[in-house]
């Protein structure tokens, strides 16, 4: 693991119990972590069930990814809920231009 990394788990595993909530409440994009850990309902409140999403990583990116989340404690699926709410929030916040016209790649 490249040193900057390290440290700044070394930094975040210093905190208290508290001030971890916070910074990953900060990272995940706002709202309490009980709120990002805790699934919606399934039903009418939240339009439907769930839906699957394929998504390819890298080896390294998956490999990545699985070691954070078990060192602290979250799933996955649980991750990338939150980056996706948190990526949609901010474009939401972001339209005040109009959008592109024209293909966007995939």
């Amino acid at each position: 693991m490249p040193e900057l990394p390290k440290l700044l788990l070394k930094a975040f595993r210093s905190l208290s119990e508290k001030e971890q909530e916070t910074v990953m409440t900060e990272l995940l994009g706002g709202g309490s972590l009980g709120d990002l850990i805790t699934p919606p309902p399934l039903g009418l409140e939240t339009g439907g069930p769930w839906q699957s999403v394929p998504v390819r990583l890298s080896s390294e990116q998956h490999e990545r990814l699985k070691q954070w989340c078990q060192a602290n404690g979250f799933t996955m699926a649980v991750v990338l809920r939150g980056l996706v709410a948190r990526f949609l929030d901010d474009q939401a916040g972001r339209r005040t231009r109009p959008p592109a016209t024209g293909t966007q790649p995939a």
